[in-house]
Parts: structure tokens; C-alpha cells; sequence
């Protein structure tokens, strides 16, 4: 994302690594249970007809809270709260018009209507080697989605490397992977 080639209704972003900006947001996070998720939106580019998927996902809950989530780089994330007016349309660096689209991709229509019941991060091993021998491997866990669990299905809001992903996949979990309830 280019910080500043964007004009949003009042979005400011708080981009942090993913783990620290999930510590921050984590009382206001675990304050979704229980919560219907009632709508969502995204921005759609309009020239070619498919979601634009640099700029924030929001679900709006039925407690009036709209939770913005949006990702970029290797490890940023930012989360906010009720800032973004989806009445005004959003610009960005593109020349491509954009609007907001309510429910504008099938991860979130399934679970609209919803009740989120357990909110968790999704997290993956990363391994890096010494380029020059191969033998020194140092490995950390990554954060890399957003995990809401519902009563019917789950949604994951996940890093697709520099933008925004959707999925009501379960997540994996094996020795590389796993799910870190709040």
C-alpha cells in the first residue's frame, strides 16, 4: 500500500506487525463473541468488475461496531474501529473507480447472519537457512490471519502477500501450522 495514496472517509491506519497489533486489539476482539455479524463490505473496482483487495474489509456488527481490518506487506496489519464511512467512495493510487460493495465476496456473505463465538489468529512456521552453508535454520511463528469462528462457519482474514485474503476454509493445523485462540 502507498501510505497517503488514499483518501478513505477518515481511515487512518495503525499498522503494526501482525502479533503486536493483534495484542493491542485483543480485549476489543474477544468483545466480538457473541456479536451477529449483520453485513460487510469491501471495495470493488468497478472498470474491471472484482474486488480490490489493498484497501480494508469491514464487518459490521449488531452492536453498531464496524471492525476494519486490512493487511499489507510481509507482516502489517491494521485494525480499527468504526472510522470508515462507506456512504463516500473510497480512492486510492489506481485510476480505476471504486466503490464499497456490501457483502462482495462469498467468505462473507456465508457468514452473515452469524454469531461469532471465538475469535483466534491463524499462525504459520517460518524457516530461514544460511544462504551461503544451508545448515544454520532459524524459525519463528508468523501471524498471518484473523480467525473468526460462528456458529455456522468461520471467516479468516488473512495476509495474501501485500493485500487482503477471504476464506471460510478451516484452518490447517499440523506441525507448521496452527490455530492461537485469544
Amino acid at each position: 500500500m502507498h501510505v497517503g495514496d488514499f483518501d478513505i472517509s477518515g481511515w487512518a491506519p495503525q499498522w503494526l506487525p501482525a502479533r503486536e497489533q493483534l495484542d493491542v486489539q485483543r480485549d476489543r476482539l474477544l468483545a466480538c463473541s457473541g456479536q451477529r455479524i449483520v453485513d460487510s463490505w469491501l471495495v470493488w473496482n468497478l472498470e474491471l468488475d472484482k474486488w480490490f483487495a489493498d484497501l480494508p474489509v469491514i464487518l459490521s456488527l449488531d452492536d453498531g461496531r464496524h471492525l476494519e481490518v486490512c493487511w499489507q506487506k510481509f507482516d502489517e496489519l491494521s485494525i480499527t474501529w468504526n472510522t470508515i464511512d462507506v456512504s463516500r467512495a473510497p480512492v486510492a493510487w489506481v485510476t480505476w473507480p471504486l466503490v464499497w460493495r456490501s457483502q462482495g465476496h462469498k467468505a462473507l456473505r456465508a457468514v452473515t447472519g452469524s454469531i461469532i463465538t471465538a475469535v483466534a489468529s491463524t499462525e504459520h512456521r517460518f524457516t530461514t537457512r544460511q544462504a551461503t552453508t544451508g545448515a544454520e535454520e532459524h524459525a519463528a511463528w508468523l501471524v498471518g490471519g484473523l480467525w473468526l469462528e460462528t456458529n455456522d462457519k468461520s471467516l479468516q482474514i488473512f495476509n495474501a502477500l501485500d493485500e487482503n485474503g477471504l476464506t471460510n476454509d478451516r484452518a490447517a493445523i499440523d506441525e507448521d501450522n496452527r490455530l492461537t485462540p485469544f
